[in-house]
């Protein structure tokens, strides 16, 4: 058999095993390595059926051989010439080369396939995140599993055996919430449908909902769910001894029990919280204030490059002031920020305050690459870096290279600075000073999700293709600003691509010069 091998080319996505998860642009190798293996292993079925109907056509041969024997006999059967050559052809072309047809494997191009595309296939790693990333959009965008699992977010819809799988990584991973949501989604939908009940053990179901039901407190469920085990497999020896023990337990401990349980009650940090609410809705802006939240025009005192073609400003937060910048890029320039990007992007990591080294973090689940001058030799990056430049006034010769990061399953950045505090490391390998300011470019419309949020003053920044916000990470002083901790929201639908250009204070002693007060 001629192999007709099938290997994504390296140029449609090339990415470090065990971090697919981290971001969306790596996946979409993924998606088409599934379409083109689908085509090879529907090939495969197809051959599967054709050796299956070869051996059906020749059973049917025999059988009707056969029954002419069974009407007569075998002496007179073999009287005519024809039925006793078409007995021997059956012999010699049939039951003898019947091997052939039994032992035919149809499997070696789809495995061959299969196993040459291997190391571009998701890990343990990317599994567990993946459910990792469905239970933290879940927790921030307030999603019970029926919106999810039913295709409200516009996706295909879960099966039973979906559902119990979310549930099973919860469990693994001590979210007993979870588990106890997904399990509870899995049971409706194989009582709903009894073809997806096959797919799935209610037995194993009730075990999952009783466990967590007791690490949640809820140890009368934990009873109610063991029994409905005991119904579905009697005389289960691990069930009936975890009842016996639940209830002796309220019978030693009554008052334990007694009290309410929030099944959806989550520990977390004001900060979290606010963080979560931000992310599902902005804070409504004051009559008093709206008037201040305005538009304008800005050539920065009348910078030849600005002229013609002045920055759109929209002031979108006072404290700290945070200015938009619409229509800053153009589709030409993000295309080729994606393009010089995507064969660099690794995962994303933070800074160490510690040991002042950047590592991956779970609190930032996106990848990121570096652009230089040198690494675009059309122009482009350095064409943004003197726009930036014309915008805020400030030195670029000692800003950081520009990043561009895209995000995957959920991604997200969790509250942080992007300067150094005073117990910190202030980039000192860099020789540049502190991060003096911001600029955050969107090059992508979000569908849901994905907003910058500013959790300690309450603003939220929707994404918009183009658009970039600027806010300064010190103050005139030199001291950190410490309204400025934001956070980028997880994605829920869509594909999130930002560039951001942290700005160094060394160059700016007479761009931006300092004040006499700290809490200038």
């Amino acid at each position: 058999m001629c192999l007709r091998l099938l290997l994504v080319s390296a140029c449609v996505f090339t990415v470090a095993r065990a971090e697919m998860f981290t971001a969306v642009a790596h996946m979409r190798g993924l998606a088409q390595l599934e379409g083109d293996l689908l085509q090879g292993f529907k090939e495969y079925i197809a051959a599967e059926e054709q050796r299956v109907q070869d051996l059906k056509k020749f059973a049917s041969e025999v059988e009707s051989a056969q029954a002419v024997v069974r009407a007569t006999s075998v002496h007179e059967y073999l009287n005519d010439p024809i039925n006793s050559v078409l007995l021997i052809n059956r012999f010699y072309q049939g039951w003898k080369k019947l091997s052939e047809i039994v032992y035919r494997d149809n499997s070696i191009e789809l495995m061959a396939n299969i196993s040459l595309n291997d190391y571009q296939m998701p890990m343990g790693e990317d599994y567990k995140g993946a459910y990792a990333a469905l239970r933290r959009l879940q927790d921030t965008y307030d999603l019970k599993p029926d919106q999810v699992s039913d295709g409200q977010l516009g996706g295909l819809k879960m099966t039973a055996s979906d559902c119990y799988d979310a549930g099973r990584e919860s469990f693994l991973a001590n979210e007993w919430r979870h588990t106890r949501h997904w399990m509870l989604e899995a049971l409706n939908k194989s009582i709903q449908d009894e073809e997806q009940a096959k797919d799935v053990d209610l037995v194993d179901i009730y075990d999952h909902l009783a466990y967590a039901e007791y690490k949640m407190g809820n140890i009368r469920k934990a009873i109610q769910y063991s029994r409905d085990l005991l119904q579905n497999e009697p005389g289960h020896a691990r069930t009936e001894s975890n009842v016996a023990y639940f209830e002796e337990e309220l019978i030693k401990n009554p008052d334990s029990y007694n009290n309410y349980v929030d099944e959806d009650y989550r520990e977390m940090t004001d900060e979290h919280a606010r963080y979560e609410e931000l992310c599902r809705r902005a804070d409504p802006v004051s009559q008093k204030q709206h008037r201040k939240y305005i538009c304008f025009y800005y050539n920065n005192h009348r910078n030849p490059r600005l002229l013609l073609t002045p920055a759109k400003v929209e002031i979108a937060n006072l404290k700290p002031r945070v200015w938009m910048l619409r229509n800053v890029l153009s589709e030409s320039e993000m295309n080729q920020l994606k393009e010089l990007a995507g064969p660099k992007l690794n995962r994303a990591t933070a800074r160490n305050y510690a040991t002042g080294q950047f590592e991956p973090v779970h609190y930032r689940i996106s990848k990121s690459a570096w652009l230089g001058s040198d690494d675009d030799p059309q122009g482009y990056v350095k064409r943004i870096d003197q726009r930036i430049e014309d915008i805020t006034n400030l030195d670029m010769s000692t800003a950081e290279q520009l990043q561009v990061c895209n995000y995957g399953i959920g991604g997200h950045y969790e509250p942080h600075y992007d300067f150094a505090r005073k117990d910190e490391d202030a980039f000192t390998g860099l020789g540049s000073g502190n991060r003096i300011a911001t600029v955050l470019f969107y090059m992508s419309d979000v569908t849901m999700g994905g907003a910058t949020v500013f959790p300690n003053v309450g603003a939220r920044i929707p994404p918009g293709n183009g658009d970039a916000a600027f806010w300064w990470n010190l103050k005139r002083s030199g001291e950190g600003d410490y309204s400025t901790r934001h956070a980028g929201c997880p994605v829920l639908v869509g594909t999130k691509w930002v560039c951001n250009k942290w700005i160094h204070e060394r160059g700016q002693e007479f761009r931006r010069p300092c004040g006499l007060s700290p809490h200038q």
